[in-house]
């Protein structure tokens, strides 16, 4: 039994090994991504929308690993809205900054509230299984030198 546990417990070390060890390749190859779109994008070229787009594609190779892929979705909207309209010359650079700015606040605000709100809900969970389990009569049978109790 103890050498199934152990089995069991190397392979969710195992899996969980082998999934770091894809975000980092994934990680390596959007960064690899974004220095190839600053070398056809340079800065100051002012194709603004291209660069997004380019941008954007070599950070697909993330989004499976996002704990939240809708953030990462309106984050990448986001980027395409703020890049098209600076590129229209509706905005500045330093408004563009700004937009972006205040738009990955908002997403990293609600990814916070995601995060505390599954962890409010886990501590209910465990509250409401602690009452239970402490308000739950226990009985016990006895058959010859064995006891359960429930």
């Amino acid at each position: 039994m103890v050498a199934l546990c152990a089995t069991v417990g190397g392979c969710g070390l195992i899996a969980r090994k082998e999934l770091q060890e894809k975000q980092q390749a994934a990680i390596a190859e959007m960064q690899a991504g974004f220095a190839e779109c600053k070398a056809r994008f340079p800065e100051g070229s002012k194709q603004y929308v291209a660069k997004q787009q380019c941008d954007s594609a070599a950070a697909q190779v993330i989004r499976p690993y996002m704990t939240y892929p809708d953030l990462f979705d309106r984050a990448q909207a986001d980027r395409a809205v703020i890049a098209e309209r600076l590129q229209a010359g509706r905005i500045t650079v330093a408004e563009a900054n700004q937009q972006a700015t205040a738009n990955k606040s908002q997403i990293a605000e609600d990814e916070q509230r995601r995060n505390l709100a599954a962890r409010s809900v886990e501590a209910q969970e465990s509250a409401a299984a602690a009452a239970w389990r402490a308000s739950a009569p226990v009985s016990c049978t006895g058959i010859g030198n064995t006891t359960n109790c429930y």
